[in-house]
């Protein structure tokens, strides 16, 4: 291999460093990538791979992007879990050469992440950090969720059986860009759960010893938190917490020391956990079959007008409450702004107007922002005393509470002092301060002005002296300031101009006056630029000190906004205020599905709930596509909403408040773990009967579907059982299992209720309508048809379907046996038989459409009457 230029060596030795890093390696105004990691890259990022010293006889891999495009490029490699060192320039290139300083001056990961062009607004970017200690009952299992971008970081713990799938359930609801864990078994424990969602994760070896975690938070918090929170009762949470400072201070993350705001310990007390698959099958923050946004209930709710409000959004929606005062608080409040809209449309126009404050204090604490961030911020700020004005006519507790804004006044005056309305995006070009805010400035900007003044009578003068009309005064980097002739004149110039540069059509002078003004300017130049810079970072540590105000300020924006979102909902379609029953009853009249109602070709048909002790297990039957998931996820989604605070898709709502709602509709292989269909469904099930109290609401669908019939029927009806006199629990239960219906006469609770269907031959219409009752048929076949299968299927179909009844009617004890292949035959003295062989045999090119016609009125006869109508009809 070649020798390696000092540039190669400089590079090697922060790969070195840096190891499991992708190194950006700035040259000029390139970021460029080499060896190994330029391969991996390029690929990753879809750029061309090339290489460097492409004589030699080892050319070195080399790929390479402009630093003005890079973001795009590092959200790429993010994206795919990849670790990015930035090495930057922190010198100028010499004009003699020589090895310019580098150094690391910031280090990516896909959870350390405060760009907000790499960063989705509506979306909190959580670093995961799992901590796993042993205890007396098990393990106990430590969460912190840290959302570097926001200064969010919450903390959680779990122990006992249920403790790992708590855990895991938390992990799909928040969705981490990455994953840390503080030993080898824990991350072998929890990572099956993120692979699937691509999350990367990283083993940080931390130790778990109290003193050492205790120190750590203290050190960030303070003692007092330590004590409020009684973290020593909370031992893998704390220490998940001190895993994920540790893992930041090894990133050398700028924002941690300053950033995070208040330490939360989550509490399920007040808030209601949604697990994973609930969440899932109700569609809350995105659809089953895309994974977006639009299309679920969240998307559906999100009138916000800041990214602060659609992230506390998301909360909201993924955690409702559990205390009926609190809920009564959000209630009061977006019924009032419902009822104003004229006030609403001026908050939702001012907040319109915010930047999001959150992602900014981040930048700012990491000192990522421009001149131009902080006139955005100040602009910002000035917007919040009209919208704290729209404020004070309003009665609402939780509105009058959001009024309560810090005093900005001092920190607005102080930016529009010192910056220009419109400053450059470039701090070290000058022209930021404003005239007049320091004396040093003003001098030095007076030379430079002076000094271009000087220029332009130089070159006035210098023209009418030597007579060269075309004789110009300029400046570049490299040679300075110039007179510039054009070959054609070089026998005018004078003898006192000594040659600089040699050009294709022109030559470049230089004279002692011009030398000296040079050195004038240039030096007022570079002290002018240096001077502003100063003041401009004094200025944002000035601004970084408000950090904490500026994050209470933007909780609150944050939860305006999600109010007045729930407000426009409201009004936008037609919802109303739900009511709470101290009794636990559920009545819902003309309720509505929120997002097939909006998002369906064809009117809705609302219908109505009514559920309390002596109708606690409703049993839904009726054929498929009828609306029977529609109508039971219908229920569930209008309790979830009351609890979030938004009114809800009905004529009128009573409803309890419940302490969990479990949603098993459908489900699917898992072949990551080598999972069947039925058995997800059961550990689904299994979870619901385990965790399930009298005050939650269950919405099950097809129970028991994936194996066998009289299998399935039988789970199917255990389950109802032990709901009816175990749980107790408020049950919404679909099922083709119309055998089940027979448990109205046996179990307390228990009521019948059907889809009403209309036929008309062998065809049917869904009516949409939920009536008290039970029904006798699937309408599988006339589903089939509606589907399209081709006819002989159909005709098999409903051949095999008359058998297997007549089977069941002779011998209902036995199992039904599997089904005989489509292919087989039957008796060769059926009437489908005969009826099959005629279809083959009709040759439909030779027959007129009015022969056809009768022929096809001949078979259908022949198929609703028996063969003897074959004899009553003439050919």
């Amino acid at each position: 291999m070649s020798e390696l230029t000092p540039m190669m060596k400089q590079y090697l030795s922060f790969k070195e460093q840096h190891p499991d890093k992708i190194i950006f390696f700035q040259v000029g105004d390139f970021y460029e990538i080499f060896f190994e990691d330029a391969v991996v890259a390029a690929r990753a990022m879809d750029v061309v791979l090339t290489t460097r010293d492409s004589n030699k006889e080892n050319p070195i891999p080399l790929a390479g992007v402009p630093i003005h495009a890079a973001d795009t490029y590092l959200n790429k490699l993010l994206h795919q879990g990849f670790k990015v060192a930035l090495c930057e320039q922190v010198e100028e290139a010499t004009t003699g050469g020589g090895l310019v300083r580098r150094e690391i001056t910031q280090i990516l990961t896909p959870g350390t992440v405060t760009d907000p062009e790499m960063l989705e607004e509506s979306r909190n970017n959580y670093l995961a950090a799992i901590s796993a200690l042993p205890g007396g009952a098990g393990e106990y299992y430590g969460l912190a969720a840290v959302d570097v971008s926001t200064g969010d970081f919450r903390i959680n713990e779990w122990s006992g059986e249920e403790a790992a799938p708590a855990l895991a359930d938390e992990l799909l609801r928040l969705q981490p860009a990455e994953c840390i864990y503080n030993s080898p078994a824990a991350a072998e424990r929890f990572r099956p759960y993120l692979e699937p969602q691509g999350t990367p994760g990283t083993v940080f070896d931390f130790s778990a010893d109290p003193e050492q975690v205790k120190e750590a938070l203290t050190r960030q918090w303070g003692e007092e938190l330590w004590e409020k929170l009684s973290l020593s009762r909370f031992p893998a949470a704390a220490t998940a917490a001190a895993v994920a400072l540790g893992y930041l201070k090894m990133l050398q993350h700028p924002a941690r020391e300053k950033h995070f705001r208040n330490l939360e310990l989550s509490s399920t007390g007040d808030r209601m956990p949604v697990d994973g698959i609930t969440a899932r099958n109700l569609e809350l923050t995105q659809t089953i079959r895309e994974g977006k946004r639009k299309g679920s209930l969240l998307g559906l709710l999100d009138h916000c007008h800041t990214a602060m409000g659609r992230r506390l959004l998301r909360r909201w929606v993924e955690q409702p409450l559990t205390e009926q005062q609190l809920i009564e608080e959000r209630l009061e409040a977006v019924d009032e702004l419902r009822q104003n809209p004229l006030t609403r449309g001026e908050l939702r126009a001012g907040l319109q107007q915010l930047i999001d404050l959150e992602r900014f204090c981040s930048r700012l604490c990491s000192g990522r922002v421009n001149a131009r961030d902080l006139v955005g911020l100040k602009e910002t700020l000035e917007n919040l005393e009209p919208l704290t004005r729209l404020l004070e006519s309003c009665r609402a507790p939780l509105l009058q509470s959001l009024r309560q804004l810090p005093d900005f006044d001092a920190l607005i005056g102080r930016i529009a002092g010192v910056l220009v309305d419109d400053p450059p995006l470039q701090l070290r070009e000058g022209g930021l301060i404003r005239e007049g805010c320091d004396e040093e400035v003003d001098r030095l900007r007076s030379i430079t002005r002076d000094g271009r003044s000087w220029l332009l009578d130089f070159e006035k003068k210098e023209r009418e002296r030597t007579g060269i009309k075309s004789l110009r005064v300029g400046y570049n980097r490299n040679f300075g300031y110039y007179i510039e002739v054009t070959r054609p004149n070089l026998a005018l110039v004078p003898p006192e101009y000594h040659r600089r540069q040699t050009l294709v059509n022109a030559e470049r002078f230089i004279t002692g006056p011009l030398k000296e003004m040079e050195e004038q300017i240039t030096g007022a130049r570079e002290q002018l630029v240096r001077r502003e810079y100063e003041l401009f970072e004094a200025l944002r540590e000035e601004v970084a000190a408000a950090v904490p105000l500026l994050q209470a300020a933007a909780v609150r924006l944050a939860r305006l906004d999600c109010l007045q979102s729930f407000a426009e909902a409201a009004e936008r379609y037609r919802y109303c205020r739900p009511r709470f029953s101290p009794g636990g009853q559920i009545r819902i009249k003309r309720g509505r599905h929120p997002v097939v109602e909006q998002s369906s070709g064809e009117r809705f048909v609302p219908n109505d709930l009514q559920m309390d002790d002596h109708a606690s297990i409703l049993i839904i039957t009726g054929p498929n596509m009828a609306g029977k998931s529609t109508y039971i996820r219908s229920a569930a989604l209008i309790c979830l909403m009351a609890q979030i605070g938004s009114f809800v898709p009905a004529d009128e709502a009573e409803l309890p408040v419940l302490d969990r709602i479990f949603a098993r509709v459908g489900a699917s292989d898992d072949l990551s773990r080598g999972l069947s269909t039925f058995m997800v469904e059961m550990q689904e099930t299994a979870s619901i009967l385990k965790e399930a109290t009298p005050r939650s609401l269950l919405v099950l669908d097809e129970i028991g579907r994936g194996t066998s019939t009289y299998d399935g029927m039988s789970i199917a009806r255990s389950v109802l059982e032990y709901i009816s006199r175990r749980i107790k629990a408020k049950t919404l239960f679909s099922t083709h299992y119309h055998e089940l219906t027979n448990l109205k006469d046996e179990l307390p609770g228990v009521k019948n209720y059907t889809m009403a269907v209309r036929e008309q031959g062998q065809e049917i219409i869904f009516l949409r309508r939920v009536v008290p009752g039970r029904s006798d048929k699937s309408y599988g076949i006339n589903v089939a048809r509606l589907a399209g299968l081709p006819l002989e299927v159909l005709l098999r179909a409903e051949a095999i379907l008359a058998e297997l009844e007549t089977a069941a009617a002779q011998a209902p004890e036995r199992q039904l046996s599997l089904l005989p292949l489509v292919s087989e035959q039957p008796r060769e003295d059926g009437r489908t038989g005969k009826l099959l062989d005629e279809l083959k045999d009709l040759d439909l090119n030779r027959i007129t459409p009015l022969e056809a016609l009768q022929h096809l009125y001949r078979l259908q006869q022949m198929l609703f009457q028996g063969d003897e109508a074959e004899e009553e009809l003439p050919d």
